[in-house]
């Protein structure tokens, strides 16, 4: 069975959109609530419901008289590359509460390519976290997390949903720097699926490998961002 999804929704969705595309800040006013029916092609009913829906999470603020503004900092997101921050912690910092839509653990056995890139033997114990979160039920970004086995003993189920680092952390593992790589990424009809996108949208793929203060390694962890929610600031010296 094929469940459409409300117009409401999706109007909840291209709000969000334009926030984040236009570097609206915290308590900026957005457009008018006839100008976004005008932006969407949607009647002024849909947006006020769409507009409501946003301020239960905490997103929006009505004014009465005044308007509607923006009471989250979506600039968090757009992060220093530079700083090591989960996606649970740039979040956070930002007041946009991320919700999990799924959630998978795999335990599986370390073949060439990870054996190499977490420093283990092939054949090691190896755990892949792979989690979609997003807003309002819309995917902006995927991540796919996998670590030593041994590393994770400890864990329970609020560690696996919540920071990764954090969880790290409670178990005496401190994540003290990463090597990371950004690589441009169109995703393919499986991702897709998998993610839970409604079109092909560009990716920006942020590849890295964190380390603890003694150089091990701790996890390896491909982090898939949607491109209309996410940038990333990297800050050049010249030597």
């Amino acid at each position: 069975m094929i469940i459409k999804e409300s117009l409401v929704e999706k109007t909840k969705k291209s709000i969000l959109a334009y926030i984040f595309k236009e570097n609206i800040a915290r308590n900026e006013k957005i457009p008018s609530i006839e100008q976004l029916a005008s932006l969407f092609s949607v009647g002024r009913s849909t947006v006020r419901e769409a507009i409501k829906g946003l301020e239960q999470i905490q997103i929006l603020e009505m004014v009465q008289g005044k308007g509607t503004y923006l009471s989250v900092d979506p600039s968090s997101l757009w992060n220093d590359i530079s700083q090591l921050r989960s996606m649970t912690e740039m979040a956070e910092l930002s007041g946009i509460n991320l919700i999990n839509i799924k959630i998978e653990k795999e335990d599986i056995k370390a073949d060439d390519y990870l054996a190499e890139k977490l420093e283990v033997k092939i054949g090691a114990p190896l755990v892949v976290l792979k989690r979609v979160r997003g807003l309002t039920g819309e995917p902006i970004v995927y991540l796919e997390d996998v670590l030593p086995q041994e590393l994770t003993e400890g864990f329970t189920k609020e560690d696996w949903e919540g920071s990764l680092f954090n969880a790290l952390k409670k178990n005496g593992i401190l994540v003290s720097y990463s090597r990371a790589k950004i690589i441009p990424y169109i995703p393919d009809d499986t991702f897709i699926k998998k993610v839970g996108l409604e079109k092909v949208v560009p990716i920006l793929l942020l590849q890295h490998i964190h380390y603890n203060a003694k150089s091990r390694v701790i996890a390896f962890s491909s982090d898939y961002y949607h491109s209309e929610f996410f940038h990333f600031e990297i800050l050049r010296k010249r030597i």
